[in-house]
């Protein structure tokens, strides 16, 4: 199992990606999206809590069904095939934290075309996290002789959000980085995503990750 919390500096949030987010599909942006995008990447690193969580386990499949270790089994297609080669599997789950939710709570009720902007950045913010955590990942699994897969979440294809309990539960979140599930399976902070990179031998997947 490991363990981290960032500091804010040591993940970059990419105006780029904010815009995807926005589905801007424009090539100029105008002076006060441009200045309220720019103030709200300051302010996330000022609040945000950047933190995550993995653990990888040796796994078995067998027609759609992944057994992790006999500690979380997935019944899922889409998850098998990317899995066809692997023998490992790393889980993680990550967050941008509490503060983060409650300032987009906040200029929901007081700026609405802020809150717009700051949600779409802390998209970009908590995408590049998990872009930092996959790297870290491969660089583990590559000195180990493994290739891995792209990132894989809940909600992608036939992989319910149903799982996403359990998956807290395993790594365990709510102690480590302070990230639960609520009823209806939506993580909280909201902001945050749990995801599975497959372990494959030496073997890299060219197939694109998906959008978050």
């Amino acid at each position: 199992m490991r363990v981290n919390h960032l500091k804010s500096n040591q993940i970059d949030i990419d105006e780029k990606k904010a815009l995807r987010y926005l589905r801007y599909k424009g090539t100029h942006i105008d002076k006060k999206t441009s200045k309220s995008i720019k103030e709200s990447i300051t302010e996330l690193k000022e609040i945000g809590q950047t933190k995550y969580v993995y653990s990888t386990f040796n796994i078995k499949t067998e027609n759609h069904t992944i057994n992790f270790d006999d500690q979380l089994i997935v019944d899922s297609k889409n998850l098998s095939k990317l899995y066809r080669n692997c023998v490992k599997s790393t889980i993680f789950a990550a967050t941008i934290g509490f503060q983060v939710e409650k300032r987009i709570s906040y200029y929901s009720k007081t700026n609405l075309s802020k809150a717009v902007i700051f949600d779409a950045c802390a998209g970009a913010y908590i995408e590049s996290l998990c872009d930092y955590i996959e790297a870290e990942i491969k660089e583990i699994a590559g000195k180990k002789g493994y290739g891995t897969t792209y990132r894989y979440s809940p909600g992608y294809g036939d992989f319910p959000i149903s799982y996403q309990a359990q998956i807290l539960k395993l790594l365990n979140t709510e102690k480590y980085i302070g990230l639960v599930t609520n009823e209806s399976h939506i993580l909280l902070p909201r902001k945050s995503v749990t995801a599975f990179i497959g372990w494959n031998s030496g073997r890299l997947d060219p197939s694109p990750c998906p959008t978050l």
